[in-house]
């Protein structure tokens, strides 16, 4: 009954974030430029999506990987016991917390968009991640195994260089720059503009 109840407490918070999220963006809107609300639009689908991405990778990958670890560990030694507490208490913080964390290249972005939090703080802030990752692996996962401290924290050390990447994309441009695409715009057009110059010059 007390798992229950729990499931029914957390899916319901679940079924109220989109809520709560919609609720806190209509409360802050005032305070925003069109520019920024803009990006925000832009973004709140973009974490639903991320989030549902950590869902189905934890579900999918990480869950039947670690169990099959855990089950048979110490085969033939002892037989695993597992209550119905600890396994969901096991599969629920799993699917969160991954979850959660798949919005970190998202945060990233947005921050960096924002002009909150520049690129390079990220990129001086990357050394550490390895070990945030590892302990942050120790703290979503119930039990105390590396092989799932591994599995939680080798995408999130992945999912930073992402959110790097990205990050660096969206980072503030020194006046006058131009962009891959702004430069190849501008190499075409003088083509053309030649090609159109030594053809009047041609029929002259």
């Amino acid at each position: 009954m007390g798992v229950t109840f729990s499931l029914a407490v957390k899916g319901g918070l679940v079924a109220a974030f989109p809520v709560a999220v919609v609720s806190v963006y209509t409360l802050v809107r005032p305070l925003l430029s069109p520019q920024h609300r803009r990006i925000v639009i832009l973004f709140l689908p973009a974490i639903l999506v991320c989030f549902l991405a950590g869902v189905a990778f934890a579900y999918f990958v990480m869950l039947p990987t670690g169990m099959k670890f855990l089950l048979n560990f110490g085969e033939g030694i002892a037989v695993p016991l597992i209550s119905i507490t600890e396994y969901m208490s096991l599969v629920t913080s799993l699917i969160f917390w991954i979850g959660v964390t798949f919005e970190l290249p998202l945060v990233m972005l947005l921050l960096t968009k924002l002009r909150l939090v520049p690129y390079e703080r990220f990129k001086r802030a990357s050394k550490y991640v390895p070990f945030a990752a590892v302990a942050l692996g120790g703290f979503i996962t119930p039990t105390v195994d590396e092989v799932n401290q591994t599995l939680i924290a080798v995408p999130i050390i992945l999912l930073y260089g992402f959110g790097l990447f990205l990050s660096w994309l969206a980072r503030a441009k020194p006046v006058g720059h131009k962009s891959i695409w702004q430069k190849a715009k501008a190499w075409f057009k003088g083509w053309l503009d030649r090609l159109a110059w030594r053809w009047f010059s041609f029929w002259q």
